[in-house]
């Protein structure tokens, strides 16, 4: 008989490099000194920066269809209000024309 394996999922272990240029400076104010002051890596503060601005720019894309959906349906209800508004000014111009050739 085999004995059964843990369900744990297996921890994928880090072995991607991405090249990045920056100055010297730029590397210690922008991200070194942020990260040491934060306690991580700067690799792991890269992959956090990371994620997060992926996150960030998925949660504005749904902002931004949420929001034309809203703008669809203001809209359309614009259209009805504007269609409703004619036909009443339409009637309102007809009977006007109707008084007035009506008059002796």
């Amino acid at each position: 008989m085999i004995p059964e394996r843990a369900t744990e999922p297996a921890t994928e272990r880090a072995s991607e490099r991405v090249a990045v240029l920056m100055t010297p400076k730029e590397k210690a104010a922008t991200f070194a000194d942020p990260a040491h002051s934060l306690g991580i890596s700067l690799g792991q503060f890269f992959r956090e920066a990371g994620s997060a601005y992926v996150n960030s720019n998925a949660q504005s894309e749904s902002r931004a269809l949420a929001e034309e959906e809203v703008l669809e349906a203001a809209l359309q209800q614009l259209e009805l209000s504007t269609n409703h508004t004619e036909r009443i000014l339409d009637a309102a111009l007809a009977d006007v024309r109707a008084a007035l050739d009506a008059q002796p």
